[in-house]
């Protein structure tokens, strides 16, 4: 197997003439679109979207798949997503730009500077320069930027453990690498699935996994498996997973989370460990469900409704089973204290199913949530026309 992936590496570090492609635009568009539809749930455009909802209580259902049933430690507790938000006062400061930002901006081509992700202290914050339609990774570390040298096309900054090891997708191919403390290493692809997306997810350990098919592209998924680099390793092994569950997270305990998929999209919500052991965690009745994002006992994603247009936050707690349906929109990050980050119609954090204020740098700007901390601080942009700042809330 090593011998086979080595080759193809080989194969994928090779120069080969320009395209003409914007190779960056396409990585971009493609992830976000294998993303979305992978998240995807069934429903027309002319509903409302909820709003609120109350606590639903978990239901276990067949696992399917020769997956087996993993009961909850307990039943009949209410999820409680940290200390209400309340009056919760957020204070906004921007973050400090690399020395190359002043290069960028005589760039005619150069956009902007954003926030993508962080790890959970909110010492090490990850986000790009964006200069055409590539992207220029950028760790802060303590608040001090620095630019990646991971791939002179470009590469992108998905998540950041705790220890600061850094993982993305990179370069034409496009392909998934790790970054650890200066030592950039390209993660391999198993036999006969070359093909990996939409982007690695990374734990404490420094586990990663993600999704690997035999063809390239974002639109037909037949054959995807889950696979799985053990912390330190370049080939994966493949998960004995059933064949439409799909990857979106990871916790510090190895479980992962995601969900299995149809051809409509999203069907049920699942969170696995590593030997293919998973059970399906509860949604409101009538809804198909994604796990996107978890972070010790919690855990966050969609559920879709037929006729809703766009899907609500889900907040699932893993340890009692009990599930709560908080607002519109899409749970793609959270905290130790069940805080979630969302996405669509506004990106922005929940606590109890409570908005947060955000103020922008600017009066009148858009402020966006990308990521948040374990003691409640919060990354992510402030917007102001086509202009953006990365910066950082304390909460």
């Amino acid at each position: 197997m090593f011998e086979e992936n080595e080759f193809r590496a080989l194969l994928n570090d090779a120069d080969v003439p320009p395209t003409g492609v914007d190779v960056g635009r396409v990585l971009h568009a493609g992830r976000r679109r294998a993303r979305h539809r992978s998240l995807a749930g069934v429903g027309g455009t002319l509903a409302v979207m909820l709003a609120v909802a109350g606590v639903v209580p978990l239901t276990l259902g067949p696992t399917g798949g020769g997956q087996s049933e993993t009961d909850p430690t307990a039943s009949g507790a209410a999820a409680t997503a940290g200390p209400s938000a309340g009056p919760r006062t957020c204070t906004v400061t921007a973050l400090a730009m690399p020395a190359e930002y002043q290069a960028w901006q005589n760039q005619p081509k150069f956009q902007r500077v954003e926030v993508n992700t962080a790890d959970p202290t909110g010492r090490y914050i990850g986000g790009h320069a964006v200069i055409g339609q590539n992207l220029i990774p950028i760790l802060w570390t303590d608040g001090v930027p620095q630019v990646l040298p991971i791939d002179p096309t470009t590469a992108s900054i998905d998540a950041i453990n705790e220890h600061g090891v850094v993982v993305g997708m990179a370069s034409a191919a496009p392909r998934p690498y790790r970054y650890d403390h200066g030592t950039v290493t390209k993660l391999l692809p198993p036999p006969h699935k070359l093909f990996l997306y939409p982007q690695p997810y990374l734990n404490a350990a420094g586990d990663i996994t993600m999704n690997a098919k035999p063809k390239a592209g974002y639109d037909d998924e037949a054959g995807t498996v889950v696979v799985w680099w053990r912390a330190g390793t370049r080939v994966p092994v493949v998960l004995p997973l059933s064949e439409n569950a799909r990857a979106q997270g990871i916790g510090d305990d190895g479980r992962i989370v995601g969900g299995t998929v149809g051809d409509a999209g999203a069907l049920d919500a699942y969170l696995w460990d590593p030997r293919g052991d998973g059970r399906k965690l509860a949604g409101p009745a009538g809804t198909r469900t994604n796990a996107h994002a978890a972070r010790g006992e919690w855990a966050t994603g969609g559920a879709w409704r037929s006729g809703q247009q766009g899907p609500t936050v889900m907040l699932w707690n893993l340890r009692t089973g009990e599930a709560r349906e908080l607002a519109a929109g899409l749970g793609v990050g959270v905290n130790s204290s069940g805080w979630v980050v969302t996405s669509a119609p506004t990106a922005t954090v929940l606590v109890d199913g409570v908005k947060l204020a955000l103020p922008a740098v600017v009066a009148g700007g858009v402020a966006k949530a990308k990521a948040v901390a374990d003691d409640g601080t919060v990354f992510g942009d402030s917007y102001d026309g086509d202009d953006s700042v990365p910066v950082r809330w304390r909460c």
